[in-house]
């Protein structure tokens, strides 16, 4: 598996997992961020992000792509999700490579 793959599938499973978490807040069921799986912090791993402000910025895309997920039909592998994944994908890249240009 390729790391763009991995990091793919788990933006794909953080959006499935907001799903829920928004769904149960729907419902009266605030969970203050308790059950966060902090997937964030592994895919900002995976795609070696520098820390600092660039980091915040970095994040601030990611949650924005978390909001979204709730949009999108709920169903058991999530696979409606993927075309989003792949934007935030492909937007964090953007961030990315924004930050390693202005400060290399």
């Amino acid at each position: 598996m390729s790391n763009k793959s991995l990091i793919l599938q788990l933006i794909q499973q953080d959006l499935k997992h907001h799903q829920l978490t928004q769904g149960l807040n729907q419902l009266g069921f605030d969970d203050s961020g308790v059950h966060c799986l902090d997937i964030l912090s592994i895919v900002s791993d995976l795609m070696k992000v520098p820390g600092g402000k660039a980091q915040d910025k970095w994040g601030h895309v990611y949650v924005s792509f978390m909001h979204q997920a709730h949009e999108y039909k709920v169903s058991g592998l999530g696979e409606e999700l993927k075309p989003l994944a792949e934007k935030c994908y492909e937007m964090l890249v953007a961030c990315t490579e924004i930050e390693n240009r202005i400060n290399p």
